[in-house]
């Protein structure tokens, strides 16, 4: 696979390009794009020939999911991720996020409270909002440049009988963190001692640096298996986010059962025929390209850690354990949020996720999408330089 590849993606109304949002989010249409979370990469080969062999069918009639596309999701994370997912626990639908608003709206009461770790995904807010539940913040805490969750801070709140859920992100977007299974293990008996589901946003956990190892909060034991759903994904994975269906792995009977019950009664788990062909031949034969797509990402990652050092030793990479999303910090600069965000938009020209989007803790940051060309790359850190130089 060539990710050096300059592809252009205005052929199609690609999201991140589009000028009228480039304006309303940033206040300039021709800034360069890092902020939606998909690929700038062709999906693989093996996904673009199943797709082609579809289509070439000619019929696109009612399917089911076979046992083909089963045995290739249940391997793929058997083989990668150590975690045998048995095959009654699945349930679907369109998006992760979709899932997640499903289950905080069954499993919570108008007014109770769903626990986020900022700086953290913002359409979290947005979810918990929309359902009218209470956000309930337990931040992170940066300690010699790598986050880490506060577990005093997550008991005290777990403790209120208001609480009832909480959502962990893993890998966590923005900050990059790869939770580790003792970190996992101990908020999950947090959550355990205290009644609160845990839904677990593993949709980056593919994408993972070495030596870092993504474990499925499910996979830790059938305890947490029990108080928990995981929603998964190949979106961010093959960069195939448009056209894709998300995994929700429910152990509990009853959770399950509820969840199965709301999609059938909405139509929600209907099978997109493309979304399948895509998905299986991802699964089953995608490996070898994502093992290339990470070293490429890694490569990636390193220009910029070694760019900042050498050229602008005032922004930090806060280096990322997983996801092709990196943290940056700004605060040497001396701006404050809103100064920052204009900074970056207007004189350096570059369209990145301003830190405060994911909560007030990301003040002095900004989110950068990383799975680009290395010559996009360069072009950004250039403009970022300029505007250094010339304007501060």
């Amino acid at each position: 696979m060539n990710f050096d590849q300059v592809i252009d993606r205005n052929e199609y109304p690609a999201l991140k390009l589009n000028k009228p949002l480039l304006a309303e989010h940033f206040g300039n249409d021709k800034a360069l794009p890092f902020w939606v979370a998909d690929m700038d990469f062709r999906a693989p080969d093996v996904v673009i020939d199943s797709l082609r062999k579809r289509v070439e069918h000619g019929i696109f009639g009612y399917e089911y999911k076979n046992d083909s596309y089963f045995n290739a999701l249940n391997r793929w994370y058997k083989n990668r991720h150590q975690w045998s997912i048995d095959q009654d626990h699945i349930e679907f639908c369109p998006g992760v996020l979709n899932a997640v608003s499903i289950l905080i709206n069954q499993h919570s009461d108008t007014g109770d409270g769903v626990i986020i770790q900022p700086p953290v995904f913002f359409e979290f807010r947005m979810v918990i909002r929309s359902n009218n539940r209470k956000i309930i913040k337990n931040p992170l805490k940066l300690v010699n440049g790598k986050y880490q969750m506060d577990f005093e801070d997550l008991e005290e709140k777990a403790a209120n009988p208001k609480t009832k859920i909480m959502i962990i992100c893993n890998p966590h977007n923005p900050v990059g963190r790869v939770w580790t299974r003792a970190e996992l293990a101990q908020a999950g008996e947090i959550c355990r001692q205290h009644n609160v589901l845990v839904i677990s946003d593993e949709i980056h956990g593919d994408i993972v640096y070495k030596p870092h190892h993504y474990t499925p909060f499910a996979s830790i034991s059938d305890e947490l298996a029990q108080i928990s759903a995981t929603c998964l994904s190949p979106a961010k994975t093959f960069n195939i986010a448009g056209m894709i269906d998300a995994m929700t792995v429910i152990a509990n009977v009853q959770h399950r059962e509820r969840f199965h019950d709301f999609a059938h009664r909405y139509q929600i788990n209907k099978t997109n025929v493309f979304a399948s062909a895509a998905i299986e031949a991802a699964y089953s034969q995608g490996g070898e390209w994502l093992d290339e797509l990470l070293t490429y990402l890694h490569a990636n990652i390193n220009f910029l850690q070694s760019y900042f050092h050498n050229n602008l030793p005032q922004i930090k990479l806060i280096e990322p354990e997983g996801t092709f999303l990196v943290w940056l910090d700004f605060k040497e600069l001396g701006l404050d949020a809103k100064a920052l965000e204009k900074f970056l938009t207007q004189k350096a020209q570059l369209a990145l996720n301003s830190g405060y989007w994911f909560g007030r803790e990301g003040a002095g940051y900004a989110r950068m999408n990383i799975a680009c060309p290395q010559s996009v790359l360069q072009e950004a850190v250039s403009r970022l330089t300029n505007a250094v130089h010339n304007y501060l």
